[in-house]
């Protein structure tokens, strides 16, 4: 059996996110992600909120607002 933690490697140590539960002493395996670093994230996050305007302008409907009303909804139910 095994458990997956997420966790950071930096300056040669490895910083775990959680605990892993119940586990007191165990062996481990180390996989790399080749996923951007953490510094990536905002970089990330403009590119994303450009993707979506870009649905946007092309009419793409990507849901959400305007929600009907508690009224509405209660009319719905009758």
């Amino acid at each position: 059996m095994s458990t997956k933690v997420k966790g950071i490697y930096k300056n040669g140590r490895i910083v775990l996110f959680e605990t892993p539960p119940g586990i007191e002493e165990s062996e481990v395996e180390v996989t790399f992600s080749t996923a951007p670093a953490t510094a990536d994230l905002a970089e990330r996050e403009a590119r994303r909120r450009e993707l979506v305007q870009r649905l946007r302008d092309t009419g793409f409907n990507l849901g959400g607002a305007p929600y009907p009303t508690r009224d509405e909804l209660h009319l719905r139910g009758r």
